[in-house]
């Protein structure tokens, strides 16, 4: 009889979605502008009186309420470690972009990072806590295996992507993947492919995907299995179980997606209030009646390895706008802007979001790195892009069609083509129409962020969403693409053709018997 009570006191205590929840975040992979894009929605949450127990490699700067950070140790932050002089030479074969190699590199980054944080002992200390999570919210990169860890919490998960989602991601969340108009995360395509675009496109999505299912996810059960021991199912089906997928796109800005209800566009959700900017920049700004260009390549490069050459070549351009005055992120060593022209100002850190939105910055030359797209975006502010790696070159492949800016490749990086870019872009027309395409961006029925917490606290409240869930994340590749469909159409097709064919031989060898016997009739008369 006590069992009566128990059960309707917990029943009734149950959090309601408007109540404090326990939320936990999972963050292994050590990338600065992955995470920056993640935190505000954390932070957000927080503020909301959700506790937020945040494991990751990157602290809050000062304690927030409602904030508990656990700090991963033991692997190199990706900040400024980029060596831009490899990417002089790409191997083009039959003169087509070749990025295979980009997935060696991220899964060996994955390996790495999912290696530390399993054997920290953070994840020991989780494991054996006596709290109950809500939900768990993690990053879906280049590696898998804090889903595990989730796993065995046995609380609703959510996904988030810093960047278009990757081939792994569309069979587990369910979500189609339509060759001709979705280009693969490191190709320059748009949803405007040619039949060679698309035959490269189609090679990349499913040699990737083939390389993720058989070395990434092998290893990475292997690692998972080295800690926690045998008996939990393979990555593979862990990953399945995610609730739902919330992710650094909008159709604005890269273009329609035909994604499952599971998958959430919400790009751009970093953009928040403006900031004063500091008496440093002010004086910048102030001290330029034209206006500046503004000139970053992302948190993960080093700026000092820019090739002698091509550095001479931006610094020459530089000196032909003599107009305009030009702000470039440049951290630690300096020794190489000894020859830099006097309209050039460097800095260690530049408040990226706050500047881009300032009325006097006319132009960004960037990297096409998504978070400072969409705020140039945000900002209506004309891009030249110079991609090096990974997301960059889809992102600037939809700046340009979109008419955001234009680029200009790495291997074309010399005065002539960085001259000509910047007075394209810096065209007063180029500029309006910039600017009036940023109403499209900007212009949405719920803002990205409050459009993320909806999501989130709706999962909490449904226990994990699961009538978003599409049964396509458990069909198996044959029956997904309906090859057996196609097969079994193609068997009647044959057996009609068969049958034709024996009737036809039927009927004939008839005509020719009744012709025999007209024939020998004949002679007996």
């Amino acid at each position: 009889m006590l069992l009566l009570p128990v059960f309707l006191l917990t029943f009734f205590l149950r959090p309601e979605p408007n109540e404090t929840a326990q939320i936990l975040g999972l963050f292994q992979h050590p990338g600065k502008s992955h995470f920056d894009f993640f935190r505000p929605m954390l932070l957000a949450l927080a503020e909301r009186g959700h506790n937020i127990s945040m494991y990751s490699y990157f602290p809050l700067e000062k304690p927030k309420a409602n904030y508990t950070d656990y700090v991963f140790k033991g692997m190199p932050l990706l900040t400024d470690i980029v060596d831009l002089k490899n990417f002089e030479a790409e191997w083009k074969p039959l003169g087509l972009p070749f990025k295979i190699p980009t997935y060696f590199m991220l899964n060996d980054w994955g390996q790495r990072s999912c290696k530390v944080a399993l054997n920290s002992p953070l994840i020991a200390q989780l494991l054996e806590s006596p709290i109950r999570y809500d939900v768990i919210i993690l990053e879906n990169f280049s590696n898998d295996c804090m889903a595990a860890v989730a796993h065995l919490l046995g609380a609703p998960v959510i996904a988030l992507s810093s960047c278009a989602i990757m081939p792994w991601h569309y069979k587990r969340m369910g979500s189609p993947f339509i060759n001709p108009i979705m280009p693969m995360n490191f190709l320059p395509y748009t949803d405007e492919m040619t039949l060679i675009d698309r035959l490269n496109n189609f090679f990349h999505f499913h040699t990737v995907n083939t390389l993720y299912n058989w070395i990434t996810q092998p290893a990475t059960d292997a690692l998972i299995s080295e800690r926690f021991g045998p008996g939990l199912p393979p990555i593979n089906e862990i990953v399945k179980n995610a609730s739902l997928m919330l992710i650094n796109q909008y159709y604005a800005l890269t273009g329609p997606r035909p994604y499952a209800p599971n998958v959430v566009e919400v790009g751009g959700l970093q953009v928040g209030p403006l900031k004063p900017l500091p008496n440093q920049l002010i004086d910048v700004l102030d001290r330029s009646p034209n206006g500046i260009i503004y000139i970053s390549w992302g948190s993960m490069v080093n700026t000092n390895t820019l090739p002698l050459a091509k550095r001479r070549a931006l610094f020459q351009s530089i000196s032909q706008l003599k107009k305009y005055n030009f702000v470039m992120r440049w951290k630690g060593d300096k020794s190489g802007e000894n020859d830099k022209p006097p309209n050039l100002y460097t800095f260690d850190w530049l408040p990226q979001r706050d500047l881009l939105c300032h009325p006097k910055v006319k132009a960004f030359i960037s990297h096409g790195g998504l978070l400072g797209t969409t705020e140039a975006v945000h900002c209506g502010v004309p891009m030249l892009v110079t991609p090096f790696y990974g997301d960059q070159f889809l992102n600037s492949g939809a700046i340009q069609q979109k008419g955001f800016g234009v680029i200009v490749h790495f291997s074309d990086f010399d005065t002539d083509h960085i001259t000509r870019g910047l007075r394209i872009i810096l065209d007063t027309k180029f500029a309006d129409r910039v600017r009036r395409s940023t109403e499209a961006f900007r212009q949405r029925p719920i803002a990205p962020l409050e459009l993320a917490i909806w999501w989130i606290e709706y999962v909490i409240e449904s226990r994990g969403a699961p009538h978003v869930q599409s049964e396509a994340r458990h069909i198996n590749w044959i029956v997904y693409n309906s090859i057996d469909v196609y097969l079994f159409c193609l068997g009647l097709v044959w057996l009609l053709v068969v049958a034709l064919w024996k009737l036809i031989g039927r009927i004939r060898s008839a005509f020719v018997r009744e012709g025999v016997s007209r024939d020998t009739k004949a002679k007996k008369q």
